[in-house]
């Protein structure tokens, strides 16, 4: 592992990981949200931005959960109708 230095909204962060680049483009990506919303909504601080940044990947997060559990259901419903015609050209 190695060790990398990000920097946040002017604060550096100190991390161990195997894949230092995808850690640095995850923080540019994640410093260019937090700008974004520091724009927004006009704060300074730093906690209340990365609330409102946790609220919203956490939202995220549950929409796309609920959505990969309706594939699955959908992806289940079509295996089983494949099966079936599957049966019914044995016969």
């Amino acid at each position: 592992m190695k060790a990398i230095e990000i920097e946040i909204l002017g604060k550096k962060y100190y991390f161990k990981g195997d894949d230092p680049d995808g850690l640095k483009k995850t923080a540019q990506y994640l410093e260019s949200q937090l700008e974004e919303l520091n724009q927004k909504f006009n704060t300074v601080d730093q906690k209340k931005l990365f609330v409102l940044y946790s609220l919203i990947i956490t939202e995220k997060y549950f929409a796309e959960k609920e959505n990969n559990e309706k594939l699955s259901n959908e992806i289940e419903q079509i295996n089983n109708l494949l099966n079936n015609v599957k049966l019914e050209s044995q016969i």
